[in-house]
């Protein structure tokens, strides 16, 4: 019981700490700034990094940086409903209705991971095909970033991946499926 009980509130801890970290990031290279990466990162906050320098660059080719995302609005909420059900589950004890209230919290937290990372593609998929069709450089065709890994754009190579934020949560998950597994008699 011990063990569930520790798996548990480390799930909560990461699950809470993941609102104080950023969430996604991206890398932006190019062979003639072999030396230089624009840095992207998304948090509960919205968009930061070289925010500016990528702008002006996305531009030329109609990219446009989402002007509101309403997921973040919601965010904060629904981790703190995470961490409160992991923390609950932590306190349940044994028996049935324990098991089941862990295996509910696990996969509360699985349709929001779900959730989330259509969101995230929904919005990779928007920026590369929701342009300005009067930018100045037409060259550049639609596009789809990956999730996780590298697209090239133009003559950039753009990195996107999962930041502290959202490798917290999914640890979290991890850690919480384990626990919902073990039998408690």
């Amino acid at each position: 019981m011990r063990r569930v009980r520790v798996l548990l509130v480390t799930a909560a801890v990461l699950t809470a700490a993941s609102l104080l970290l950023p969430i996604w990031g991206v890398r932006m290279t190019a062979p003639q700034y072999p030396d230089e990466a624009l840095m992207l990162r998304i948090d509960r906050h919205g968009i930061g990094g070289d925010v500016h320098e990528v702008e002006t660059l996305q531009r030329y080719i109609g990219v446009r940086f989402p002007e509101a995302m309403p997921e973040l609005n919601w965010l904060p909420g629904v981790v703190l409903v995470l961490t409160l059900l992991l923390l609950i589950a932590a306190a349940a004890g044994r028996g049935t209705a324990a098991r089941a209230l862990r295996i509910f919290t696990v996969t509360a937290f699985i349709l929001f991971l779900a959730a989330s990372a259509a969101l995230v593609q929904k919005r990779l998929y928007d920026v590369g095909h929701d342009r300005d069709p009067s930018a100045p450089i037409k060259a550049v065709k639609t596009f789809t970033p990956p999730m996780v890994g590298p697209a090239r754009v133009g003559n950039f190579t753009v990195w996107s991946f999962p930041h502290a934020g959202a490798l917290s949560l999914l640890t979290a998950a991890l850690l919480a499926g384990a626990a919902a597994r073990k039998r408690i008699a």
